[in-house]
């Protein structure tokens, strides 16, 4: 046995084309999700006025996560549960303010204690 076990072949593809093939797909790949959330942006005008209660953050908050859920559902869901989705994440929007406007310090003990005010 000589031990050249990978005998050397002219290839077209070297490793250093390969490396820039290998870039260009990958940052074709992660441009495609921004033009399609582009292209569904329209649809998240669905959402309607903003309701009482929220400020503008909490609202973009809401606008943000239709929108994503457009994004990977879209195709999928029907009108109705389109306007299901906004009322849930309202929902959840609406309880989410009364958590964190909680004020939490350090030494507070877990929320998972049972503290009896008497």
């Amino acid at each position: 046995m000589t031990g050249n076990f990978y005998p050397k072949q002219s290839s077209p593809l070297s490793r250093r084309l390969f490396g820039k093939y290998t870039i260009a797909a990958a940052t074709a790949a992660l441009q495609t999700p921004i033009v399609h959330a582009v292209t569904n942006s329209g649809q998240a005008s669905e959402l309607g006025v903003k309701p009482e209660g929220l400020s503008v953050e909490d609202w973009d908050e809401v606008h943000a996560k239709y929108s994503n859920l457009l994004r990977v559902y879209g195709k999928r869901l029907s009108a109705e549960e389109k306007h299901r989705l906004i009322a849930i994440l309202t929902t959840n929007q609406h309880m989410l303010v009364s958590v964190r406007s909680f004020e939490v310090q350090n030494s507070d003990p877990s929320a998972c204690t049972l503290r009896l005010q008497t």
